[in-house]
């Protein structure tokens, strides 16, 4: 039986707008010839989500560059990318960079929900003051990145910039830091499925659900989508940090 996700923007607050999404995708796959599965919610995916992204029975789901990059890219199917109409070039996005708001000397202390995640440590590497950063705090998530900020467990994080739109939708802590810049765009979070799927049904239908789709609130699912292929040697060139020390 074929599984699908879309798990990394779903939060239990815009839960009925994904699950809105999927069903004009289902609709659009079905005139492709296609019969796609209902979503699997984030907490029902496999604590390691590799076994669900690797699985043989993957119709659709929604990784990171870093992973897609580093463990996935040539054991799944590259199907395509949502673009979130954060202001970058298409198929891309970045980091919000935010900072204590009691920071008053140079940050030290950085916050990163994952080794693994190119929006919060990858993108992370960049910053004007890595070189000074001596202390690493893994969260798990992006909120709880921020909520580490905000509460001076550190003193700088890097927050995917559709996951900052969500932040400050539903989260209180969002008004307790200071926004500080954002990182470089870089391709944004591809979706995959398993290997030998044939692409081109899920592209068209993918691609006219985005068009077809309409909500009052696209904020509340990370910005307004749109649907494109990238090339994936744009994901591969980018580089693979080491994880801290």
């Amino acid at each position: 039986m074929s599984i699908a996700s879309l798990p990394m923007y779903w939060r239990p607050e815009n839960a009925h707008l994904w699950r809105a999404f999927w069903s004009v995708v289902q609709e659009c796959a079905r005139d492709e010839g296609l019969s796609l599965p209902d979503l699997t919610p984030p907490d029902a995916l496999p604590a390691d989500w590799y076994s669900h992204w690797l699985s043989p029975d993957l119709a659709l789901s929604m990784t990171c560059g870093l992973p897609f990059r580093s463990r996935l890219h040539d054991k799944v199917q590259y199907i395509g990318t949502l673009d979130f109409d954060l202001g970058g070039p298409a198929g891309h996005y970045h980091s919000q960079i935010i900072t204590r708001k009691d920071c008053s000397g140079p940050a030290r202390t950085l916050a990163y929900n994952s080794a693994d995640s190119q929006s919060g440590w990858a993108a992370a590497q960049e910053l004007p003051e890595r070189a000074a950063l001596t202390e690493f705090v893994e969260t798990g998530g992006h909120a709880e990145s921020l909520a580490a900020v905000a509460e001076g467990r550190a003193d700088i994080a890097c927050l995917d910039g559709s996951t900052w739109r969500l932040l400050q939708a539903f989260d209180p802590n969002a008004a307790k830091v200071i926004p500080r810049g954002t990182t470089r765009p870089t391709p944004a979070l591809p979706l995959i499925a398993a290997q030998g799927t044939d692409p081109a049904p899920i592209r068209a239908a993918t691609a006219r659900a985005t068009e077809a789709f309409q909500t009052d609130s696209p904020d509340h699912m990370g910005g307004r989508m749109s649907f494109c292929v990238l090339d994936v040697q744009s994901y591969l060139a980018e580089p693979i940090p080491a994880p801290p020390a």
